[in-house]
């Protein structure tokens, strides 16, 4: 018999309490927010609101992404990991609920819902926009459900047998049909194969699409075909940089003792390397092309993020540092560094991707410039840089900012350390 089976446990509660009350937190921000009888704080609640769920929606995908891109490529080096991967993808669903305060928030968000786009209005017409929209994240909520049920499905072997009550109920009926567990892993395995494929082209169909209709829209002037891959790309990478720290984080729990092993930190170190390059190939195909074109269209995207000074007729030293102050330029070029520059830079020698403290520092990092990236991809078309020089206020840590950023945090990982403790529970297969 595989030691890869589920026993389920009780959460613990110290962590339940944290992540609770984290959710709480984000609840009551929330909640204040929309209501508040200012309609500029509302509005800017349901533009934090977008900003999150764009962030953690598409790293949750991204994770199963991950996970299926293992099985395609016949991985054997993840060990453990494979099963944290597959824990991260249990907010997806959750992130399918909260689409509906996005389109609660429309008419706050989107300035298509008021004034059609010339000669867009039949693909941002609002129904067919939310509709399509809400069609692609149901489609691939669906298929990562069921990916996630077929891979913990012969896990549960222990699970149908001893555990008691309503989970003995719940876990008889999830294995209806069982046939033995050699059967079922061999089943699973082959189903899951298939499925892999379906589920990471429905990644990369579903969320172009929402690239497309949440964000690209925000400036309805501007196209980019680049942008719908960067953008589910970022998903990919900060899902790995994630993965690395709870990774690290989990390292010593006697529950993964011996299992992520200095190889495996080595071989995570490396993906967030590497794919790290390969997201700012893509920002600099898109940039590149913009900034020989000159068109204002698509100059004006660029500039609304990282200022006048990236642009062909500035391409001069002489005001670089006060172009560089103007609205969002230096966020701009934080999130690049954090989520570019340190990872290449730091990690291009063998060792720094072998020592936890350097990998975890520039991991967490990496997150936290995705979270700062997806800010910048929403706020400066909403807010634009004119609208701060004539005094509005913007920034990525108000209180409004903090407090529902802190409640996504909290409710993704409560999802996390739910499916983590209820279906896998024990250790995977030893390798």
């Amino acid at each position: 018999m595989s030691t890869d089976i589920a026993t389920p446990r009780s959460l613990p509660m110290t962590p339940v309490a944290i992540f609770g009350a984290m959710v709480l937190i984000g609840a009551v921000t929330l909640l204040s927010g929309l209501l508040s009888s200012d309609s500029e704080t509302s509005a800017r609640t349901y533009r934090v609101f977008l900003h999150n769920w764009l962030l953690w929606g598409s790293l949750s995908q991204g994770a199963l992404a991950l996970s299926a891109g293992m099985r395609l490529t016949n991985a054997r080096w993840q060990g453990p990991i494979h099963r944290i991967v597959d824990s991260m993808g249990a907010y997806i669903p959750v992130s399918l609920l909260l689409f509906a305060v996005i389109f609660a928030g429309r008419h706050e968000l989107f300035e298509w819902t008021h004034h059609p786009i010339a000669g867009k209005e039949f693909w941002f017409e609002p129904g067919f926009t939310f509709t399509r929209d809400l069609i692609a994240l149901l489609w691939v909520t669906f298929i990562s459900m069921f990916y996630l049920y077929l891979s913990v499905r012969p896990m549960l072997a222990n699970a149908r047998e001893n555990a008691t009550g309503f989970r003995k109920t719940m876990f008889q009926a999830w294995t209806s049909g069982w046939r033995g567990e050699e059967h079922e892993r061999a089943s699973s395995e082959r189903r899951l194969r298939k499925l892999a494929a379906v589920l990471a082209l429905s990644f990369a169909i579903s969320y172009s699409l929402i690239a497309i209709d949440m964000i690209m829209s925000l400036s309805p002037e501007w196209v980019s075909t680049m942008f719908p891959a960067y953008y589910a790309w970022g998903g990919f990478l900060s899902a790995i940089s994630l993965t690395t720290i709870i990774c690290l984080v989990f390292r010593n729990h006697p529950d993964f003792e011996g299992e992520i092993t200095t190889d495996r930190i080595h071989d995570l170190g490396k993906m967030v390397f590497a794919f790290s390059i390969f997201w700012m190939y893509l920002f600099w195909s898109q940039y590149f092309v913009i900034w020989y074109a000159n068109i204002p269209e698509e100059t004006g995207f660029i500039q609304a993020r990282l200022g006048s000074q990236f642009l062909q007729d500035t391409w001069y030293m002489e005001g670089f540092w006060e172009r560089v102050a103007e609205p969002y330029a230096r966020l701009t070029l934080f999130a690049w560094i954090l989520v570019w520059i340190v990872p290449f830079w730091v990690l291009l020698g063998q060792r720094p991707k072998k020592t936890p403290a350097i990998l975890g520092t520039v991991a967490a990092g990496s997150v936290f410039g995705f979270w700062l990236e997806r800010y910048i991809l929403v706020t400066p078309s909403i807010v634009k840089p004119a609208a701060v020089l004539e005094g509005a206020s913007v920034s990525p840590f108000g209180i409004l900012e903090l407090g529902i950023g802190v409640g996504f945090l909290g409710l993704f990982f409560l999802c996390f350390l739910g499916f983590g403790r209820f279906f896998p529970g024990a250790l995977p297969a030893k390798s």
